[in-house]
C-alpha cells in the first residue's frame, strides 16, 4: 500500500491510533458486564492498525508492530482455549467462570476480577491478530509487492515451497512500468 506522504495523515494517524486504542481497551474491560469485549475492542485495535498502515505505509507499520499478527494470533488462541479448559481441570463444566475480588486496594477500593476477562482478552488478541493479518496480506498484494515478506516466506513456508507470486508480481510491475512509459 503506497502513501501519499501527507504529512497531515501521518499526524492524525498516529494521534488516532493512540485515542483509538484507548477506546479499544475500554469496550475490552466493559465487555463482561455490558455490551463489548474482546471481539469488538479487537476490532477496534485492528482498525487503529489499519489507520497506521495507511498513514505510513504497510512495511514500515509491520517494522513499528515488531510482532508477527499470526503470532499474537496464536497466543490469544492458546489463552483462550486455557481459560475455557481451566474449569475442566478442576473438575468443573467447560467454559465456567471464576470470578475474585481485592478489597481495600489503595486508591482504587474493590477490584473484582475474573477469567471472563481473561478469556476476552484472548478473543481479543486472536481478532486483533487475525484482522490485521489478513489486511497486510491484502494490501501487500494490492500494491504489487509478495502477500508476505522474505522474513514470513522462511517463517511460514515449506522448504521445497516456490513462492507463486514472485515471478508474478515481478512481470506485472515491469508490464505496469512498460505501460506507464509515453
Amino acid at each position: 500500500m503506497k502513501t501519499g506522504g501527507s504529512f497531515i495523515l501521518r499526524a492524525v494517524g498516529a494521534f488516532l491510533f493512540f485515542i483509538i486504542n484507548v477506546f479499544a481497551v475500554y469496550l475490552l474491560l466493559r465487555g463482561h458486564n455490558e455490551p463489548g469485549g474482546g471481539f469488538i475492542g479487537g476490532l477496534g485495535s485492528a482498525l487503529s492498525i489499519i489507520l497506521l498502515s495507511l498513514a505510513f505505509g504497510v512495511e514500515r507499520t509491520q517494522r513499528i508492530m515488531r510482532v508477527d499478527p499470526a503470532r499474537l494470533a496464536a497466543i490469544g488462541l492458546v489463552v483462550a482455549l486455557f481459560t475455557a479448559m481451566l474449569p475442566v481441570l478442576v473438575g468443573e463444566p467447560l467454559l465456567r467462570h471464576f470470578h475474585w475480588e481485592l478489597r481495600d486496594v489503595p486508591g482504587l477500593g474493590t477490584l473484582k476480577f475474573g477469567t471472563p476477562l481473561l478469556f476476552d482478552v484472548g478473543v481479543f488478541l486472536v481478532v486483533v491478530g487475525v484482522s490485521t493479518k489478513m489486511i497486510f496480506v491484502l494490501a501487500r498484494s494490492i500494491s504489487g509487492m509478495t502477500a508476505l515478506s522474505e522474513r514470513e516466506w522462511r517463517r511460514y513456508a515449506a522448504e521445497l515451497e516456490e513462492p507463486v507470486e514472485r515471478e508474478h508480481s515481478r512481470r506485472s510491475v515491469r508490464e505496469t512500468r512498460e505501460e506507464d512509459r509515453p
